[in-house]
């Protein structure tokens, strides 16, 4: 692989006139005397393009050494960065991702909850207007 190679940043774009094109940035620099795929600067779970915080891997393979090759996807302006990244980075980008998994669960228990008191208290106000009938619960 080629240094220049190490990080692309793609990123959509629409046309005035509808034609879709992908533009492709390559971030120079990347790579120390040794090779090494260098810390990129910005936080893997944060966009290059709109700054979101909810970047999330598509696709990653090993290169070994601790590194890997990661292919990123911003769920809101759907740009991609494609790139090697050491596994300090990567940790820190899985910290996140938990977080975020700890929060849409927390928000899942919490809908859950509220949805399911809902439909206790319907069924309480029907069981006391006397509405509910045994063929209301099948066979």
């Amino acid at each position: 692989m080629r240094p220049e190679e190490s990080h692309r940043i793609h990123h959509h774009v629409r046309l005035p006139d509808g034609r879709d094109i992908e533009v492709v940035y390559l971030e120079q620099g990347l790579r120390g005397a040794d090779g090494a795929p260098q810390p990129s600067g910005l936080a893997l779970h944060v966009c290059f393009h709109c700054n979101s915080e909810l970047v999330h891997p598509l696709d990653w393979t090993d290169e070994g050494g601790g590194h890997w090759r990661l292919l990123l996807r911003c769920p809101e302006c759907e740009a991609t960065r494609e790139g090697v990244f050491a596994k300090e980075e990567i940790e820190l980008m899985e910290e996140e991702l938990d977080r975020g998994i700890g929060s849409l669960l927390s928000d899942l228990r919490r809908m859950t909850h509220t949805n399911m008191c809902e439909e206790i208290e319907f069924f309480v106000r029907a069981l006391e207007a006397d509405v509910i009938v045994p063929s209301d619960f099948g066979r």
